[in-house]
């Protein structure tokens, strides 16, 4: 989901834009006619009076930085500029004119000489609770946070029902990591105005990104009944209903934003998110392809023509990796059903994987990514592979395992794990916190102690990396044993994970690489889930066809790990006692 922050507060009018005491008394009449026009958005009527009356007197500021507001309203900055700069040379020093130059500045990206000008607009008038604003917006966006909030809170302090001021306060402190402030500050703002769409929907974000899903789609759903056309709305209330599983009334939302704007690519991108969990694969993967136009995503392209799946002997194809490690290792499976299309076929793949992927099937050539790959014919990113080879549930690549392990490394970890000595559990509990979903999906540690005491169970981590420091705060911390400093260092990233995991009778994990590891190597493994998953698992059943090894244990409250534990518990309990 992308969020998109709608900040108040900019517009000039009301301060700084209208007729001031130096326009001459005969062409007042024509700047209050052309600004009565400009208010109303008629650009065509207002740029026509400023004119007629610059024809009278070609060296009035306020005209000519009316006048550059127009150009600034119509994308062109640089005129904008060049008017603004000539009414101030007739006026120098005045505080308004500063404003209006910061104001067009800033929404020409120019945010270091905004914040400048709006600093030199405050410096005459410091009481100007909207140079304040302003000055924090663009602050904000120079992610200088704490001068940002001082900024809107003066604003505030000087105009306490400036509602704008009170909602951009509250944007502000979100950026900066301050939850309570930025909820209390969007708070205030709409109880200043109630009725105002981008509040509510400015609050909704914030609760969504802290996980209050259902008050978010209530203030979503709020947001568009004041502005049926607010497309960013429909389509964040779609993701926000996508987290409480009403997934008829989410993909419904999502459809509605896209057809208020078809272009929308991360409407298209979560729709395609929401049919996937869904289930419906065919529409699902095309909604899908819309990551490519969202750079955040960071799908790579290449001056080569998009292999659609046909057969391509003689030719060579480029599979390109994407997203997550986890990603990679999933999907490097259609590499095979690529291969057998007939050509040559090149793998470019995340560094740290090269060694685990050179034991993929369907490979011809291995190349890291940001290493120039050799010459190629067609392209294609990996996760577009089940859209191109128009995969379904029933038809998943499930070839169990498509990975090896290292044949050497098994045997040095079999002898250095002592065995086989009780029954050998791999555990990972943490994911990539940079995945904005991580909190959701990754597991405290603590929550394994739950399995800690059962008889003949043998725990040994395969963290690597983010969250390896809670075991030492684990209690009864000798329970886990820990491979140690080296661990999938030397040998390369997840190979001697893959060679520990060959010696192990189960792995326990969060959704992390380390189960699409597990799974790719054939080994049994058991997950925990939050309530909403990622799409690829689904909204229900223990099993899935991606990897047939793999148990799923689900979430029936959101956040509610301690009874995932206790049935993993139980579950644990019975399969050691059963013996198989």
């Amino acid at each position: 989901m992308k969020a998109e922050i709608i900040e108040l507060g900019h517009s000039s009018f009301g301060g700084a834009a209208g007729p001031t005491a130096g326009a001459p008394a005969a062409g007042k009449d024509l700047l209050e006619t052309g600004l009565g026009h400009h208010r109303s958005g008629d650009l065509a009527k207002a740029e026509t009076a400023y004119k007629r009356h610059l024809r009278k007197h070609p060296r009035d500021p306020n005209a000519l930085h009316l006048l550059g507001l127009i150009a600034h309203e119509r994308g062109r900055s640089s005129r904008a500029l060049q008017l603004i700069g000539k009414a101030m040379a007739e006026t120098p020093g005045d505080a308004n004119l500063h404003h209006v130059k910061g104001y067009v500045l800033q929404g020409a990206g120019r945010l270091e000489e905004a914040a400048e000008s709006y600093a030199q607009a405050l410096k005459s008038m410091p009481d100007a609770a909207l140079s304040h604003t302003n000055l924090g917006n663009v602050l904000k966006g120079l992610g200088r946070y704490d001068e940002a909030v001082a900024h809107h809170r003066r604003a505030v302090e000087i105009d306490p029902v400036f509602a704008e001021a009170w909602s951009n306060l509250g944007l502000t402190h979100k950026a900066g990591g301050d939850r309570d402030a930025a909820l209390e500050s969007f708070e205030r703002a709409l109880a200043l105005k109630p009725g105002h769409a981008e509040f509510h929907y400015n609050f909704a974000n914030a609760l969504l990104s802290y996980g209050r899903v259902a008050e978010a789609a209530e203030g979503f759903a709020r947001t568009v009944t004041l502005a049926p056309g607010h497309v960013r709305a429909h389509a964040n209330l779609g993701v926000a209903l996508k987290e409480e599983g009403r997934m008829v009334e989410a993909i419904a939302s999502l459809r509605t934003a896209i057809a208020l704007d078809p272009a929308d690519a991360d409407g298209h991108w979560n729709l395609g998110l929401a049919l996937l969990l869904d289930g419906a694969f065919e529409e699902g993967w095309r909604e899908y392809e819309w990551r490519r136009k969202i750079p955040e995503i960071g799908v790579r392209s290449f001056d080569a023509p998009a292999w659609d799946g046909a057969p391509f002997a003689g030719k060579t194809l480029l599979i390109h990796a994407e997203q997550g490690l986890g990603d990679a290792l999933q999907f490097i499976r259609y590499a095979r059903l690529a291969k057998e299309k007939g050509g040559t076929v090149i793998f470019e793949c995340p560094a740290p994987l090269m060694k685990i992927a050179a034991s993929a099937p369907g490979i011809d050539r291995l190349t890291a990514r940001g290493d120039a790959p050799a010459p190629f014919d067609i392209e294609v990113p990996l996760i577009s592979l089940p859209a191109v080879l128009g995969t379904t549930a029933e038809t998943i690549p499930a070839d169990i395992p498509y990975l090896a392990p290292d044949a050497a490394l098994v045997a040095r970890w079999k002898e250095r794990l002592g065995g086989g000595a009780g029954f050998n559990i791999g555990i990972a509990w943490q994911g990539n916190p940079s995945y904005k979903a991580d909190g959701r999906r990754s597991i405290p540690l603590a929550h394994f102690a739950a399995l800690a005491g059962i008889g003949g169970a043998r725990f040994i981590s395969l963290q690597k990396g983010h969250g390896a420091e809670q075991l030492l705060g684990f209690a009864g911390g000798s329970a886990i044993t820990d491979p140690g400093a080296d661990f999938d260092e030397a040998n390369g990233a997840f190979m001697d994970s893959a060679a520990v995991i060959a010696n192990l009778d189960l792995v326990i994990t969060s959704d992390s690489a380390v189960a699409h590891l597990a799974g790719a190597l054939g080994r049994e493994t058991w997950m925990a889930l939050p309530r909403i998953p990622d799409w690829r698992w689904g909204l229900e059943g223990e099993t899935t066809p991606w990897y047939p090894t793999l148990r799923l244990f689900r979430q029936a409250q959101a956040g509610d790990w301690d009874a995932v534990f206790a049935r993993l518990a139980e579950a644990l309990t019975a399969r050691i006692e059963g013996g198989g």
